[in-house]
């Protein structure tokens, strides 16, 4: 029964690296394609590209339940055993003494395989929708790209969270290289929301009902924040494995990205300046006919016109809600009246 569980583990090895290297010639594909999308045969073929990722992400979730503890050869040897001879609870246990007595006990599952492929599924979700992504901005009539884009806020919120349970279950076994991909993929796919979430503000509140927008969509400061951590952590990570230069470099590179603008103390001068530039030109907002306004977090946005919310919209530095109709503001928002 040994040599069962060693081919079993061996299959379960074996099928990791056959999805790895699938992913690998996928992403190939899409890279030499380029971000756009091309008409007729070509975008058939784009999308069918696409429909394998999300196939082997399917395969990568199975083969991650499949080499779980109840899945294992003497899991289910004693389970056939039960059933046949209609064992009681003692009789059981009984069982289980004994095959643990001669080392024929269920081991436990070999998490590099089960997080791995876990890992894979996620990586087949981050490669194809990073590519949707770019083909999207980098079509003249987004229009025409629109089809593609329904219904995604729940499906990149579950990529976010299923990257934070990863994160946090294979650095509670150690498996570092995981943590290390997760967190490049999780900052990846934040990146992605957040470009989502001001590219269809609109799309976005119809995705996800009200309840489930609160909880998903947590401030872009706080989620900002929480990725910098984890890449400070997983930089560590790397120094710490000392043979990985591929990931550290592009640990290194969201990092780059991440460090975007961080607030200071504004003085009176270049609030002054700010207000000078902002009211000046024939673009300008006239002092008698616009208004300034706070979003709930703090961040100043303007109003021209009769100065007075018509329209609702999000807040560009953190997704908040802006705005208001007929005259009256979304709740959160004030009156910037140092900027008047």
């Amino acid at each position: 029964m040994d040599e069962t569980y060693k081919r079993f583990l061996a299959k379960g090895r074996i099928d990791l690296e056959g999805l790895e290297s699938r992913l690998n010639n996928i992403e190939h594909k899409l890279n030499s394609k380029g971000p756009l999308l091309l008409a007729g045969h070509a975008e058939s073929k784009l999308k069918a590209l696409y429909k394998a990722c999300e196939s082997l992400g399917t395969e990568a979730l199975n083969l991650s339940k499949a080499m779980k503890a109840e899945n294992q050869p003497m899991k289910r040897l004693m389970d056939a055993i039960t059933i046949n001879q209609k064992l009681q609870k003692d009789e059981i246990a009984s069982l289980s003494a004994r095959m643990e007595a001669i080392n024929l006990a269920t081991r436990e599952p070999d998490n590099q395989i089960t997080l791995g492929a876990r890992l894979i599924r996620i990586k087949s979700r981050e490669i194809s929708l990073s590519h949707m992504f770019k083909a999207t901005e980098s079509r003249k009539d987004p229009a025409k790209a629109r089809p593609i884009f329904t219904k995604l806020s729940p499906i990149l919120s579950r990529v976010l969270k299923d990257c934070r349970d990863l994160i946090t279950q294979a650095n509670e076994r150690s498996l570092y290289r995981i943590v290390i991909t997760a967190t490049i993929s999780f900052a990846k796919v934040a990146q992605l929301e957040a470009w989502y979430r001001r590219t269809y503000p609109l799309e976005t509140i119809l995705d996800l009902h009200l309840k489930e927008s609160d909880a998903c969509l947590e401030k872009l400061e706080d989620r900002t924040e929480t990725i910098r951590d984890l890449l400070t952590a997983a930089l560590k990570l790397c120094d710490g494995l000392g043979n990985c230069p591929e990931l550290q470099e592009q640990v290194q590179g969201m990092t780059r990205l991440y460090e975007g603008p961080r607030y200071e103390t504004v003085t009176l001068e270049e609030l002054q300046s700010v207000k000078t530039a902002m009211v000046s030109g024939r673009g300008g907002i006239a002092t008698h006919s616009g208004h300034w306004y706070n979003c709930v977090n703090g961040h100043p946005f303007a109003i021209g016109e009769c100065g007075m919310p018509m329209e609702q919209a999000r807040c560009p530095e953190c997704g908040a809600p802006i705005g208001g109709q007929n005259h009256t503001a979304v709740a959160g928002v004030s009156r910037a009246r140092e900027m008047e």
